[in-house]
């Protein structure tokens, strides 16, 4: 049974594999939802931003909250989370388990562990950001299986059609009704309540 522990140095190689490995799936999809040109305007080195994400994360204060998960002695996901006292919300950020590790519950103990932490901060609510492509089919139920429950839903999306598609980022339209057939859903933010929580 895999372990929660906080981040220590000597995880950096195996938690940037891990990225590495269980995101390029997802950027694959990406590149054929959007075509490889606009693509390479939006992502165009995915690879080292990533690095540099998550040297920012284990460099800095956040690292508090850099979680990894270990089986064996070796490293088989991780998670980032952050709390806000102010407004009650947490949100869970960039997670990932090692693909020969993946549909055996680790992603779900994660977010249970996480949640855990959460409440004892006093936190009412989690958001979390994931795709909506099917690449993120094992991420979207993973969240549902670690004690989550969909509360709403909004998309960002990209209309293949639109003549600013040449414009990058700019293509991008924020929407929060049903998609038409001339979009891709590329991410949905989503918030989450711990149906699980007492109540007052």
């Amino acid at each position: 049974m895999p372990t929660i522990r906080p981040y220590v140095d000597s995880d950096w190689d195996a938690i940037l594999e891990i990225c590495i490995l269980a995101f390029t799936p997802v950027h694959e999809s990406f590149e054929r939802l959007l075509g490889t040109d606009l693509f390479a305007l939006v992502y165009p080195d995915w690879k080292a931003s990533n690095k540099d994400y998550l040297s920012s994360l284990t460099d800095s204060d956040a690292r508090d909250r850099f979680l990894v998960a270990e089986e064996n002695g070796s490293a088989v996901g991780f998670i980032h989370y952050e709390v806000d006292s102010t407004k009650h919300r947490g949100t869970i950020g960039i997670n990932a388990v090692h693909p020969a590790q993946q549909s055996k519950g680790i992603g779900s103990l994660m977010y249970r562990h996480v949640l855990q932490m959460m409440r004892a901060h006093g936190m009412k609510y989690v958001r979390v950001d994931t795709g909506g492509d099917p690449s993120h089919t094992p991420a979207r139920r993973g969240y549902e299986k670690g004690s989550l429950s969909s509360r709403t839903s909004s998309s960002l999306l990209q209309e293949p059609g639109d003549s600013r598609a040449s414009r990058g980022k700019r293509a991008f339209h924020h929407r929060t009704r049903k998609p038409s057939e001339t979009y891709h859903r590329l991410w949905s933010t989503r918030l989450w309540q711990d149906d699980s929580r007492e109540t007052g």
